[in-house]
């Protein structure tokens, strides 16, 4: 039989199966919940009233001055000998109970037990009351009278549950003590009578009372239960539904990515020959719609990494006026390209934050400024305390609504899109808000309709690092690049010309592979400096990080060769692999200026 919840409905079923169900429910409950904690409850009450009832048979024994004396020590042996069963069970219940939980069938072994105990304890009792009782002194009676309404009172609770212990125990005890007390000749005897009845009146109300209560408790309880299933079903499929999201926009990010980054450095590339004057403006035009989709599939990518866990703050002393310059530099042809002024004060002082997620942080801000002017200037600055200091990137653009200004940090909200190139996802103020919770950097942003809007990051100070100070120094000098001997590896023939022209731009000596045999050829004829390599090399192939471990084995130097490996993949276990290796990983598509970068600091971490 399955188990069920207790139920205080009505019997109105058919005759036969209903009225059985409803009477195993009445006077047993099938739900394993509710039978365990009435058992429970039970054998618990069983140890504290056998207790009583050896006290009630001593004070009787003692007091005793009736002739039946042998009936009396018949009693007694019988009563105490079913008091120490009684004890026992509870006992050797509890003990069982405590070790571990009881399977239903032997829960429902002990839950029957009691209707034989409690018929026992009726019958006792109530011998008790219309034989011993009137034998005994007032004052006997009157504690007896006292012990027996206290020890039969305190089963309400524990018997409610249990319909046919209830009838084969109560009744009878209190019926015969009211009778045994009604013919006593005191005074009092009548109205003690008359109380003992009223005491079983309400002894059954309570029962009553106690066995509803109960019921809706476990039936409350089991809707709980349901709820809570439920909820964890709705979080699962929540789970699931960010997964899928996640997935959907790590496989979108990567199959744009691969053009994506071809098309930003064949351009850039273009632009610098000196033979395509013809075509610069077609080119510029090509320029700038790449960085568009660069930037925008650098959004997707951030977005990507911030669901599925990846981003690791890297706390170090940063020196903000270098950052502030590399802003200017970065977006300067975005600003000039709309006839806009873009001015960056710069500021001699360091701040405490993770320099990665701190410029995606700023430039974020900065190029929503740029988006949104149409006219006038962006101004970047910074406002000094003694404790932090506050960057600012204020702008003369369109503005945004007071109703409007808790929006705007949600994801895919674009309060205006119908001006010309504000396209976009949506999404950079979100990555913002998140990257700034993640650094614990607060954000403040003020505004004026149609008059502009403001900004403001708040920074802790931090004292100068001698050793960042050098290495940011040391990024800035790109005469480095020129002769370096780089081996790119990548399977996309169209790839590997792109990023070679852009390197062979910057002074270096580059050689090429497809494969693993060829990289390997490629070193064994000319020693390299670095290696840039693509993580997916075809289906045949080993990984990128498989192919710069090998390289790195047969390099035979004190220290591992550097190497940077570009993917458009965003997993945990790959972040993990390269960080455990030692090797930078670059997110396409890469812009030439990001990839130099890069380049310097792979070098200057190499020493």
């Amino acid at each position: 039989m399955s188990p069920a919840a207790p139920s205080t409905a009505p019997l109105t079923s058919s005759p036969g199966k209903g009225m059985m169900a409803g009477l195993k429910t009445w006077w047993l409950s099938e739900d394993p919940n509710s039978l365990a904690w009435h058992t429970r409850a039970l054998y618990l009450d069983y140890i504290f009233n056998s207790g009583l009832g050896l006290f009630i048979s001593l004070a009787i024994y003692l007091s005793w001055q009736g002739t039946t004396w042998g009936f009396l020590q018949g009693f007694m042996l019988v009563w105490i000998a079913y008091l120490v069963c009684r004890l026992s069970a509870g006992v050797v219940f509890s003990l069982q109970d405590r070790r571990s939980a009881m399977p239903i069938e032997v829960l429902r072994r002990w839950g029957r037990l009691p209707v034989l105990l409690q018929l026992i304890d009726g019958t006792m009792l109530s011998i008790l009351c219309l034989v011993i009782y009137p034998e005994v002194d007032h004052m006997t009676q009157a504690i007896v009278l006292a012990s027996l309404l206290v020890m039969v009172g305190s089963t309400a609770f524990s018997l409610a549950w249990h319909g046919l212990a209830v009838l084969v125990y109560a009744p009878p005890i209190y019926i015969s003590l009211a009778w045994a007390t009604w013919h006593q000749t005191h005074a009092y005897a009548k109205p003690f009578a008359g109380f003992t009845l009223g005491m079983f009146a309400l002894y059954a109300f309570y029962v009553r009372n106690q066995r509803r209560t109960m019921n809706k408790g476990f039936e409350l309880a089991r809707l709980n239960g349901e709820l809570a299933n439920e909820l964890q079903t709705k979080n699962v499929e929540l789970h699931e539904l960010a997964a899928s999201r996640g997935r959907l926009l790590a496989t979108v990010s990567h199959d744009l990515r691969q053009p994506a980054h071809a098309i930003g450095l064949l351009t850039e590339q273009a632009l610098l020959d000196p033979a395509s004057g013809r075509f610069k403006e077609t080119l510029s035009d090509l320029n700038g719609l790449s960085h568009s989709l660069s930037a925008s599939l650098a959004t997707l990518m951030d977005l990507t990494r911030l669901d599925a866990g990846l981003v690791q703050v890297r706390m170090a002393a940063i020196p903000l006026g270098a950052l502030l310059e590399g802003l200017l530099v970065e977006y300067s042809p975005t600003a000039r390209n709309k006839g806009l002024v873009l001015s960056v004060s710069s500021n001699p002082g360091w701040v405490h934050s993770d320099p990665v997620l701190l410029h995606a942080v700023l430039g974020n801000l900065l190029a929503n400024a740029l988006k949104y002017t149409r006219q006038g200037q962006v101004k970047v600055y910074a406002q000094e305390s003694e404790q932090d200091i506050r960057v600012v990137i204020e702008d003369t653009g369109i503005g945004i609504a007071p109703d409007q200004l808790d929006l705007i940090f949600r994801e895919f909200v674009r309060l205006d899109g119908s001006l010309p190139g504000t396209e976009g996802l949506g999404l950079g103020l979100s990555i913002v808000r998140r990257y700034a919770a993640l650094l614990s950097h607060r954000i403040d942003v003020e505004s004026k309709l149609d008059q502009g809007s403001r900004f403001s990051i708040v920074l802790a100070r931090a004292q100068p690092d001698s050793r960042a100070l050098a290495a940011s120094a040391a990024s800035a000098n790109d005469e480095r690049l020129k002769g370096l001997r780089v081996l790119v590896v990548d399977n996309v023939d169209l790839l590997l010309k792109s990023i070679t022209g852009t390197l062979t731009g910057w002074g270096c000596v580059v050689s090429t592979a497809e494969c693993m045999m060829q990289a390997m050829d490629r070193q064994a004829t000319q020693p390299i400096d670095l290696i840039i390599s693509d993580y997916h090399l075809g289906d045949r192939e080993p990984d990128g990080l498989s192919v710069i471990a090998k390289l790195r084995e047969l390099h035979q130097a004190s220290k591992p060769l550097p190497a940077i490996l570009m993917t458009g993949d965003v997993a945990r276990e790959l972040e993990a692999r390269a960080n455990d290796a030692q090797i930078t990983v670059l997110h396409k598509p890469v812009r030439p200026a990001l990839l130099q970068r890069c380049i310097l600091q792979v070098l200057d971490a190499q020493g």
